[in-house]
């Protein structure tokens, strides 16, 4: 029985981690991926060798994704075509790249074992490692490709009107934090003692948060009226319109107008009408040389001037057609926007593709492995960060469904821009993943952007859930999943000075090495008292 011991104490670790993010249990209790954290360390320091060490990351991170992430056999049934067995064996390899960086974390120990073993006898005894050990696990965190970015630090959204510290060091200041309780937990029960430096740290930390709160200093303000329409497309009429079959490019097309031209509060005009990724089934032929003189399709302009309304919709840009007759990097994923006279103003194109959904992580074998794999969309690559314009003098930069989850492609996006944006707007598609936990879990990491950013986020989606985020994180309103209907909105927004638009928060200007600065001083702090008060 002592051989199953440990993973019995993973298997609760795994679902305790679980309960810190939108679960099939619909229970939230941010605290406990920290405490899963403790044992999952414990246990992978207590392991002989390094394959045990393996088999208990492995194991571990197959409970977490049989609990969290069961949605992605649906989904690789839907992007790939693929069978319920292959995509199901498939799931269960996502395992290996959960918390990559958890990898990198046991080859770091099992070395520490084999060269080092006075420093692993030692390792916890003084909080000055705990403290180098959550640094170097945020690092990682941070900079280690995940293919659903998860981050330790993410629960703490939950009370994100208190949260100050995400405009100065964004999100990986709380992972640093969580990590450094979690290793607290952990040399606490190996060692039956405490760096009450660190725990003093984390309690001012938590305390502090509140104060640091961005103040609304914007006295003069424009409004906004804003429709983001949500046509709750299934997957199969999309793509049967998408191929061109005449009843189904009917339904989309008539739903979106019949949604789109419903009367707005108090009978007002709408300044902007939005549409999700890849609402409209066929792609746009943009003119390279002046995109305003790009043909529209007529019924935008009939959506136009009845709504008295310019249109960002998700669609597909052509970009080129290649002599193969292949679609390899034919058309760009984007967001188009349409002015009042049904005028093609900019568009934005995708940036961050997602792997085995509209691309393949390759390299240059992509395009060879594209003429194998032909039902998935092979899109080419954004490059430009547009800033949109509205007549009422209204900036918004846009994202499309998956980037919003990097909190650096948003950054960058930011400090591209010559002005400061009032919102972002967040073209999605969930529906392809059913009716699981997974669009609850892209809207709750997606909300960490506004508050890092102080910028509020509309996010528009097909099937749900569409929803308005605030600039402290949390939501105004939404429409829940499997709704159709329209989020209209009337936004009261600031009215930038020339001096406001050059103001940005601190962790949109230097990212990553904001934290930098607060590990120094901790570093030096913590060596100062461990001399004067011998702290361990």
């Amino acid at each position: 029985m002592n051989h199953l011991k440990p993973f019995v104490l993973l298997s609760v670790a795994a679902l305790s981690y679980t309960l810190g993010y939108p679960n099939i249990f619909s229970v939230y209790l941010p605290i406990m991926p920290i405490f899963a954290t403790a044992i999952l360390v414990h246990m992978l320091f207590k392991a002989k060798g390094l394959k045990t060490k393996l088999i208990y990351y492995f194991f571990y991170n197959a409970v977490i994704t049989a609990l969290s992430f069961y949605w992605i056999t649906k989904t690789l049934q839907e992007f790939g075509a693929l069978p319920f067995v292959v995509a199901a064996i498939s799931n269960i390899f996502f395992a290996f790249i959960l918390n990559p960086h958890v990898i990198i974390l046991i080859f770091t120990i099992t070395a520490i074992e084999l060269y080092f073993p006075r420093i692993q006898k030692s390792f916890f005894k003084s909080g000055l490692f705990t403290f180098i050990l959550a640094a170097l696990m945020t690092s990682l965190e941070y900079y280690v490709p995940q293919q659903f970015p998860i981050m330790l630090g993410q629960p703490w959204i939950i009370f994100s009107e208190y949260l100050g510290f995400a405009s100065y060091m964004g999100l990986p200041v709380f992972s640093f934090f969580s990590y450094l309780l979690a290793f607290e937990c952990v040399k606490a029960y190996q060692q039956k003692s405490l760096s009450y430096i660190n725990i003093f740290s984390i309690l001012i930390f938590v305390f502090v948060n509140p104060f640091l709160i961005p103040k609304n200093l914007y006295k003069k303000t424009h409004k906004l009226n804003v429709r983001a329409v949500q046509a709750n497309i299934s997957n199969f009429l999309k793509v049967d319109s998408e191929s061109g079959a005449y009843a189904s490019v009917e339904e989309v097309i008539d739903r979106y107008q019949k949604l789109s031209t419903m009367s707005f509060k108090d009978n007002e005009d709408v300044d902007l009408i939005i549409w999700p990724e890849t609402a409209y089934p066929f792609p746009l032929y943009t003119n390279k040389r002046d995109i305003t003189k790009t043909l529209t399709p007529s019924f935008f302009s009939s959506i136009t001037s009845q709504m008295n309304s310019s249109l960002f919709i998700g669609g597909y840009d052509h970009y080129k057609s290649n002599e193969d007759g292949s679609h390899f990097q034919t058309e760009y994923n984007a967001g188009l926007f349409i002015d009042r006279n049904a005028k093609l103003q900019n568009v934005y194109h995708k940036h961050i593709l997602i792997p085995f959904g509209e691309t393949l992580p390759l390299g240059p074998f992509t395009k060879w492995a594209s003429q194998h794999v032909s039902e998935m969309a092979f899109f080419a690559q954004g490059k430009t960060y547009p800033l949109f314009e509205l007549e009422n003098g209204t900036r918004f930069i846009s994202s499309i469904c998956y980037e919003i989850l990097k909190p650096e492609f948003v950054r960058d996006y930011l400090n591209h821009s010559q002005k400061r944006a009032h919102l972002m707007i967040n073209l999605t598609n969930d529906s392809w993943y059913g009716n699981t936990v997974e669009p609850e879990q892209h809207l709750f990491l997606a909300r960490w952007r506004a508050i890092e950013f102080n910028l509020p986020i509309l996010r528009s989606t097909n099937t749900g859930i569409t929803t308005l985020i605030q600039a402290n994180g949390k939501e105004k309103s939404r429409l829940e999943y499997n709704y159709t209907g329209n989020l209209d909105l009337k936004l009261d927004l600031p009215v930038f000075t020339e001096s406001d638009n050059r103001t940005q928060t601190i962790y949109q200007k230097y990212g990553f090495l904001a934290i930098l600065p607060l590990w120094l001083l901790y570093f030096i702090f913590h060596l100062i008292l461990i001399n004067l008060f011998h702290d361990k």
